[in-house]
């Protein structure tokens, strides 16, 4: 039996509304109309992707899916035989790695592409197989992160680009309309890394800037090269609108950290590629951008409040030491989702996928590794601030361990209840893969545990060798014992010893809550 609840006179309704004949059979599932006002209920006979057709003694009701959110145990999910499907969110990844996945993903099946522009700017890419049929059509909206998580919401997408986590308030609001658990491991995948960066000309002889000087630049108070050691000249501004991914991600630790304010002085270009190319245009200037787009402007070393120096890298980006480190994220509707769509989300995230994302000048997620000697700094920074003789004695036992060591760039972070997030879980499955592969044969895998100072030593280094364990015993698991070779694993908690990051800052805290895999 179907029931209407009107809960307020919509003028249009009927328009969304079609009347069959079709027997009433399926599960029962509730369609809430997406301002709240309208709800129905209803035994699902059909849903092709993009109409709801549901029973009622008269026949049979279609609903437009995008004007719904649907509810109940009988909602589908995965949909088989639907080839269409549509991505929006961050311009960084719409723009600049998308297109190239894309195609990738065509060649890998053997197929072909062709794309189309749309009268909204959007891209429509169709993945052809090799017989020239249509396996699926891809559409891709470039906006930024807040209206890609609003189309999610909409129903316009069903795969949402975003350039930082979904916030709480935004995970609470995809929730409640039905389109699930963003922070998930069913929804949220990390699809590449990326980093901003404080881009100057090449000519430029300031090389180091703190976070607090960079805000105050931008603010606009700090307005003369000479202020920060460089030549006698006017400070020229570059950057995104207030409301793009790459200023929004400075702000958020640059700016609001340190209450600075963007000056409106400023000149606003339309993509991070105009900036870098802006600053590279002109001595002076100084620019916001991304690690993906720095082209021909140089990036400036960042100086935290404790000393320590952060060079934008491959390396320093994938283990996440660089401050301005961002992580580029796929978010998925929990409820429709093509099987096409699937499969390229199987496909972005794997192996194959990675070495597309680092030529498209993206951070990839494979391993690299890093020497002793490239820890140094960290090292030497960990000497200095050391609290006495015990810390020393540790740091004496650490570096002996690390001698002829390689730190891989898995690293792993987890919260303050010791629970991995997201991209650690990921990592331990590369790692994973790795072993069974034979990489790590006749060698030893070293998993230190390391946190933030704010508990007693001795807490710290119990916790930590807990969580190393932990670690430990998941890449056990992921690997499969028969598949560990003659690798062996050994897990060691250090506590506060070797911090990536300022204890004195919530970024440095969080940072430092984290496990590194290191093979010798």
């Amino acid at each position: 039996m179907f029931s209407f609840k009107p809960k307020s006179l919509i003028v249009g309704l009927a328009a969304i509304l079609s009347l069959t004949a079709i027997p009433l059979s399926a599960e029962q599932i509730t369609l809430n109309s997406l301002d709240g006002t309208v709800s129905m209920t209803g035994e699902l006979l059909e849903y092709d992707g993009v109409t709801y057709t549901v029973g009622m003694l008269a026949g049979a009701i279609s609903i437009d899916a995008s004007q719904v959110v649907c509810e109940g145990a009988g909602c589908p999910n995965a949909v088989a035989g639907l080839t269409s499907f549509s991505i929006a969110g961050a311009g960084e990844l719409a723009e600049n790695l998308m297109p190239t996945l894309i195609e990738v993903f065509a060649l890998a099946r053997g197929g072909d592409l062709d794309v189309t522009i749309n009268a909204d700017g959007s891209r429509t890419y169709s993945v052809l197989e090799p017989d020239g049929a249509v396996y699926a059509y891809i559409t891709v909206l470039s906006s930024d992160t807040r209206n890609g998580f609003a189309s999610l919401m909409e129903g316009s997408a069903v795969i949402s680009m975003a350039a930082r986590a979904v916030n709480a308030t935004e995970a609470s609001a995809l929730e409640l309309s039905g389109k699930g658990k963003m922070n998930s491991a069913q929804q949220e995948r990390i699809v590449a890394m990326n980093g901003v960066i404080a881009a100057v000309n090449a000519q430029n002889p300031v090389q180091v800037l703190s976070l607090d000087q960079l805000g105050s630049i931008f603010e606009g108070r700090t307005t003369n090269w000479a202020q920060l050691g460089g030549p006698n000249a006017p400070i020229s501004l570059y950057r995104r609108a207030e409301s793009a991914d790459t200023t929004e991600a400075f702000a958020a630790v640059a700016m609001a950290p340190y209450g600075h304010r963007f000056t409106p002085s400023a000149t606003i270009l339309n993509s991070d590629s105009a900036v870098s190319d802006s600053v590279s245009a002109d001595i002076y200037g100084i620019g916001i951008t991304s690690f993906a787009a720095e082209r021909n402007a140089r990036p400036v070393t960042l100086r935290s409040v404790c000393g320590e120096l952060f060079e934008p890298s491959v390396f320093s980006i994938q283990t996440e030491a660089y401050p301005l480190t961002q992580r580029m994220y796929l978010y998925t509707d929990g409820k429709v989702l093509p099987d096409v769509a699937v499969a390229f989300l199987d496909f972005v995230v794997s192996t194959e996928a990675q070495g597309v994302i680092a030529n498209a000048g993206f951070v990839d997620q494979s391993a690299s590794r890093a020497g002793l000697d490239a820890q140094g700094r960290r090292l030497a920074q960990a000497i200095v601030s050391s609290s006495g003789r015990p810390e020393l004695l540790q740091l004496q036992d650490l570096a002996s361990i690390m001698l002829d060591a390689d730190r891989l760039s898995f690293t792993l972070h987890y919260d303050d209840n010791g629970a991995l997030d997201t991209r650690a879980r990921a990592d331990i499955a590369r790692l994973a893969e790795m072993i069974k592969e034979g990489r790590f044969s006749s060698r030893q895998m070293l998993v230190f545990g390391f946190s933030d100072n704010a508990r007693p030593v001795n807490a710290q280094l119990i916790s930590t060798q807990a969580v190393a364990q932990t670690v430990r015993d998941e890449i056990v698991a992921a690997t499969g014992r028969a598949s560990l070779g003659n690798l062996r694993i050994s897990p060691i908690g250090y506590g506060r010893l070797m911090p990536l990051g300022c204890n004195e800052t919530d970024y440095g805290r969080r940072n430092n809550n984290r496990v590194e895999i290191w093979v010798k």
